[in-house]
């Protein structure tokens, strides 16, 4: 069983949003099984890059998918992902550094912010673009 599951209840009923939603969580599992059986800072380095950079993409699209369509909580989804963003920024520089290693407390909180985030701001978002299209 994956870490982090990608369950039919985390769909919003938006293709191209949850193709998106079970790649991330695809990242988190690779991350996290990269740290579980102890392979290479540099591939979990690698990993966790990966996991920013299509994170900021994912973002991207969605916020486009906002501006677009008029989507009234544009502005505080902005921010929280916004947040996200500085804070895998922060990890993945200070584990580049040297500084910080990955543990299952940075695993946990990648999951829970991605599930709740989809459950609470996502399925919102996705509700709009169905009435709105």
């Amino acid at each position: 069983m994956p870490f982090a599951e990608f369950t039919d209840g985390l769909r919003v009923g938006h293709e191209e949003i949850d193709h998106q939603h079970a790649t991330l969580f695809d990242a988190v599992n690779r991350l996290h099984g990269a740290l579980r059986t102890g392979r290479s800072r540099e591939e979990q380095g690698g990993i966790l890059s990966f996991l920013r950079s299509y994170t900021v993409d994912h973002f991207q699209m969605e916020e486009t998918y906002m501006k677009e369509k008029g989507y009234p909580g544009l502005e505080s989804h902005r921010v929280l992902h916004h947040a996200l963003i500085e804070q895998v920024m922060e990890l993945e520089d200070k584990y580049a550094a040297g500084s910080m290693t990955l543990s299952i407390m940075t695993m946990h909180f990648l999951k829970d912010w991605l599930t709740n985030h989809i459950q609470n701001e996502d399925r919102k978002l996705a509700v709009f673009l169905r009435a709105n299209p």
